[in-house]
């Protein structure tokens, strides 16, 4: 007999379109109160089938984006804090109750290997989707590699008094062949001594001719050695490395590959060839053949954040045009890093490339980090009709010159956050009172500012650190100007 929340539920459930229904029960294999990732939920979902298009100008996220909707309206996702665009999510404890009560395809195991004891129960052998709380080889040896139709086997995690061994992996791509996800993490919490320093993904992964999901979350100093047969896996779209730094990339032909995850340093040759990319972590220019900022011309499908470093090896603004940054629509999130090169451009020729960097129209947030141009370019003074109109975060950081941008206002009028860090300038942005939308400024490790200017009435959080003695301290004298021009704001650090 169901509850009445129960009953509700139910009749909801029923109402639901098959595929949304088969997304849910998904969400199920996970345990009460698992915070889903929207980013992360969504390829699951994709690898499985569960969503679907119906032409071909339709993307797959934003249908799952409606699908997440739906759920919510229902209540069978709870949206985490107060955000209306959180994401992260739990399922509903009455939802998940009964999910396991019906849900024949999907399972979980929720072993207690911290006592020693494993887990001692039996999966059912028409078990599609499988999630494992804690890795433990014997209970993959004896009970999951004859899952002979199993097509998720999510792994989560790896504690860190464990090792894993690469014949486990072996095992698995040689005994569950119709996997279309496969995903080990390991421990974040620790950086266990028993985490391996080096781990080769065995050749046999081209066995798994249907994945689509790959993920091998690793800790940041594991080196990661990866088969080329990983090229044979025509079906792959998401790969996930978690931190790792020490892999080389190079398997262009996996050309429905459109999420990478990993570590900052990962060498990443020819790109270019990857049009369907929509998550990408980071792409550094080098000077070497396949790392030219051309390398981005045609990846106008990612979406999200990038970071661009290495911008000091760019040596012209028609390099820099090549990166057709402003047709990336769908970027949200941009930092551009220059670095430092022993062939780097005069100052009159880097703020050329700046202004060919320019960022697409809808950028919220934007970075510049080392830009040693002679002066800034017209999209971030508000001197052209093009460039971001809607950014809400800006940082600055290791900046010399020029000092700063005077027509800030004019150019980001909708600016939220602004911060600087390890600025060599002696001042403010100029018309800052005119940032009417401006709630938090922060500005830390910049030893040569010695005063504020008049800031906008709108700002609720100020942040002054590891500054000028005398500046910081005249920030706190009563009465003193640069007092004045922070009295209104309601919280302020001094650190």
């Amino acid at each position: 007999m169901l509850t009445g929340t129960a009953h509700a539920l139910w009749l909801c459930y029923q109402q639901l379109n098959p595929d949304i229904r088969r997304c849910i029960e998904y969400c199920s294999i996970f345990p009460k109160g698992f915070k889903l990732i929207k980013n992360e939920l969504f390829p699951l979902w994709i690898a499985q089938g569960f969503v679907r298009i119906s032409c071909a100008t339709e993307d797959m996220e934003d249908v799952a984006e409606g699908y997440v909707q739906e759920l919510v309206s229902y209540s069978f996702l709870q949206p985490e804090g107060t955000s209306s665009d959180t994401n992260c999510f739990t399922i509903h404890d009455v939802l998940h109750d009964m999910f396991d009560k019906i849900s024949g395809n999907f399972f979980r195991i929720e072993n207690a290997r911290s006592e020693r004891e494993g887990w001692k129960g039996d999966v059912p052998r028409d078990v599609h989707h499988l999630f494992v709380q804690k890795y433990d080889e014997e209970l993959i040896g004896e009970k999951i590699l004859g899952l002979d139709n199993l097509l998720t086997l999510i792994v989560y995690v790896v504690e860190t008094d464990v090792l894993i061994e690469e014949k486990v992996i072996e095992s698995i791509c040689k005994r569950l062949r119709k996997l279309r996800v496969l995903a080990i993490a390991f421990s974040k919490e620790h950086r266990a001594i028993m985490q391996p320093d080096e781990f080769s993904i065995p050749k046999s992964i081209c066995q798994l001719k249907h994945l689509c999901y790959f993920a091998f979350r690793t800790k940041a100093s594991c080196t990661l050695i990866l088969p080329r047969s990983l090229n044979k896996l025509h079906h792959v779209q998401l790969l996930d490395f978690g931190d790792c730094d020490n892999v080389e990339f190079t398997f262009g032909e996996l050309v429905n590959l459109r999420h990478i995850f990993y570590g900052f340093n990962v060498k990443f040759p020819n790109i270019s060839r990857l049009i369907s990319l929509q998550t990408v972590p980071s792409f550094t220019v080098r000077n070497e053949p396949g790392y030219e900022i051309e390398q981005l011309r045609d990846l106008n499908s990612l979406r999200r954040s990038l970071v661009i470093s290495g911008l000091a090896n760019v040596k012209s603004k028609e390099e820099a045009l090549e990166a057709n940054l402003a047709g990336k629509e769908r970027l949200r999130d941009l930092a551009m890093l220059w670095g430092d090169s022993e062939t780097r451009c005069s100052p009159e020729v880097e703020a050329e490339i700046l202004e060919g960097m320019c960022p697409p129209v809808g950028l919220q947030e934007l970075q510049l980090d080392g830009y040693k141009g002679s002066r800034y370019p017209d999209w971030m003074v508000g001197k052209q009709d093009g460039g971001p109109k809607y950014v809400q975060s800006l940082c600055f950081q290791h900046s010399s010159r020029p000092g700063p941008a005077s027509e800030l206002a004019k150019a980001f009028p909708h600016l939220r956050v602004l911060k600087l860090w390890w600025c060599s300038w002696d001042a403010l942005p100029g018309s800052m009172e005119y940032l009417t939308s401006l709630k938090e400024l922060g500005i830390h490790r910049c030893l040569n500012i010695r005063s504020l200017p008049t800031l906008p009435q709108s700002l609720e959080d100020f942040v002054l650190s590891r500054c000028d003695d005398k500046f910081m301290k005249s920030c706190q004298t009563f009465r003193h100007p640069n007092w004045q021009k922070i009295e209104h704001i309601p919280r302020k650090r001094f650190q």
